[in-house]
């Protein structure tokens, strides 16, 4: 039975723009340890097991290991074997069908994928795809895993939020933010905000929380700070 070889990958989509949005804020090293990690993923064809990424690292000894590991936490995500993946490069390879499916990456993968193809985040999609400027979107494949993904990942991500934030911008077309740094939101200036509350709201959260904290035997003694940190744990879900 002969060997079945893979086919080897020797060029890829490069989104120029995306590249510069998603990099601005970081320095030479950064983005050099970012697109070795881009052009590492292509050539294992969509992901870099753990293996593979100390041989990366040995191979590239200029780049301090902890700049991989920030560019790693910022823009890859760990699938269920710690081997990494990076949503624009599957959305890439899966476009030009060499990206190879692992079976280990398991339930969230397969979760991802049910998103992807539903109709309702399709149409989801669709709406801020279109409601955005032509020059400042992505591919719309790429755009929809890229939506999905969030939505899996953050609980502040929702279709209404999203439009929201879009209809809000109060600028020329050319000066919006390219459409995956704002999905992306990694500095927190978009969706990831928290909205201002109106008087009443504040009132009615303040008041609802209290009543939580005060049936469940939290007691701030009359230590504001304190309440309030409390009020925040509560309205996040965190244990307090």
């Amino acid at each position: 039975m002969k060997k079945k070889y893979e086919p080897t990958v020797y060029y890829y989509t490069h989104f120029i723009e995306s590249f510069i949005a998603d990099t601005v804020h970081l320095g030479v090293l950064h983005k050099y340890a970012f697109l070795t990690l881009i052009w590492e993923a292509h050539r294992k064809r969509g992901v870099i097991t753990q293996s593979q990424l100390e041989s990366l690292l040995k191979r590239n000894k200029d780049i301090p290991i902890g700049v991989y590991l920030e560019i790693i936490d910022e823009f890859w995500d760990y699938d269920d074997d710690d081997s990494i993946s990076n949503i624009k490069v599957t959305s890439d390879m899966q476009a030009t069908k060499l990206h190879r499916n692992k079976s280990s990456q398991g339930g969230k993968t397969s979760s991802l994928d049910k998103m992807i193809d539903s109709d309702k985040r399709q149409d989801e999609y669709n709406q801020i795809h279109d409601a955005y400027p032509s020059k400042r979107r992505v591919a719309r494949k790429e755009g929809l895993a890229l939506y999905c993904k969030q939505l899996q990942d953050d609980k502040r991500m929702t279709f209404k939020r999203i439009m929201e934030v879009v209809k809000g911008f109060d600028c020329q077309p050319q000066y919006y933010p390219m459409l995956d740094t704002l999905l992306r939101d990694t500095q927190g200036k978009y969706w990831k905000v928290e909205k201002e509350l109106s008087s009443y709201d504040k009132s009615m959260w303040v008041l609802n929380g209290e009543q939580w904290l005060r049936k469940n035997g939290y007691d701030w003694n009359g230590d504001l700070t304190e309440r309030n940190k409390l009020l925040k744990q509560h309205y996040k879900g965190d244990t307090v």
